[in-house]
């Protein structure tokens, strides 16, 4: 009976480990919870088959656990890219009329377009580049690391607008706040040789610094004048890693300003278009606005090695 209990306690000690490291990969903790009570063991005694039992079990979650954590995180690859329900959307998500992306090979290029000029493309889902659009933004010359981190530092409730809803996505880097973001040694802010390249964004809904940082930009002068537009903008910065492929689930299409340093897109259709349309990629510039339905293009970004990347990025519709 000791061996048994001692087995049971091994078994205990490695499914909470196992847990832990869910929780750092982005399992989601719902599901998690499930697994927690089979840690509530009964102390008491009891006879060897409830023990065969509750090792079977053990055992069986277990192993589920460990195929979980390796899916989800073969899909999300980390911890706050996308929604916990994220996978739930995705099974669920109509199927897509296939015209949107057949033919499509690569972005439609615009230089110096007005508003009447942009309105034949202004709801098209292909993906879009207007050059040279946001070249006289202040932000393009004053935007940088320092400046966010002495916004964030020296405001009231910055952080915790993040944790009260403002989503921030840490995608390959092992940052999962923006406390830890602006935390960083100067060496590794720099992506200095030897260091970790990092790469993050977040939603910047704290009303003071949303109204700060949107005296350096403006929406693109381009955008449809009835077009609706949401009441935050996301920005995104770092070094080398960019965004890993996925959808967005956004009610709008999406917009991006190339604030600095270059970019490449990696754009594919969704599954069930596979057969009739072509995955491709093409690269932006500092200055250039990039327009693309995300909701139907899967989408991955990667920065040039060395290069520091920041963008603006919002919706339209």
């Amino acid at each position: 009976m000791r061996i048994a209990y001692n087995v049971k306690e091994v078994l205990k000690k490695r499914l909470r480990n196992i847990q832990k490291r869910a929780i750092k990969r982005g399992l989601d903790g719902v599901l998690l919870k499930q697994y927690d009570l089979i840690c509530n063991f009964n102390d008491g005694v009891e006879n060897k088959n409830s023990n065969k039992k509750l090792v079977a079990v053990i055992v069986s979650a277990f192993i589920i656990l460990v195929l979980s954590v390796s899916y989800v995180n073969s899909i999300l690859s980390a911890r706050c890219l996308l929604p916990s329900n994220y996978l739930v959307w995705e099974a669920t998500r109509p199927l897509a009329d296939c015209a949107y992306c057949e033919n499509v090979t690569k972005p439609i290029i615009l230089w110096n377009v007005t508003r009447q000029e942009f309105t034949n493309y202004a709801y098209t889902p292909g993906p879009i580049i207007v050059k040279n659009a946001i070249k006289h933004w202040r932000a393009t010359k004053e935007f940088s690391f320092s400046m966010f981190k002495r916004l964030y530092e020296q405001t009231a409730g910055s952080y915790e607008s993040l944790e009260e809803g403002c989503q921030f996505l840490n995608f390959k880097t092992d940052l999962f706040s923006l406390r830890e973001v602006f935390s960083m040694p100067e060496a590794r802010v720099r992506n200095e040789e030897g260091q970790k390249p990092w790469y993050v964004g977040w939603g910047n809904c704290h009303p003071d610094i949303l109204a700060q940082v949107r005296q350096y930009y403006d929406i693109p002068d381009f955008l449809p004048n009835d077009a609706e537009f949401p009441a935050t903008e996301n920005i995104f910065f770092g070094f080398e890693i960019g965004a890993v492929m996925h959808l967005d689930y956004i009610s709008r299409l999406m917009w991006q300003g190339q604030v600095q340093g270059n970019k490449t897109w990696f754009v594919a259709p969704v599954p069930e278009c596979d057969h009739v349309c072509h995955k491709f990629q093409y690269y932006v510039e500092p200055g250039d606005v990039v327009l693309l339905d995300t909701r139907i293009w899967y989408h991955a970004t990667t920065i040039p090695k060395g290069q520091f990347s920041l963008t603006v990025q919002s919706e339209y519709g």
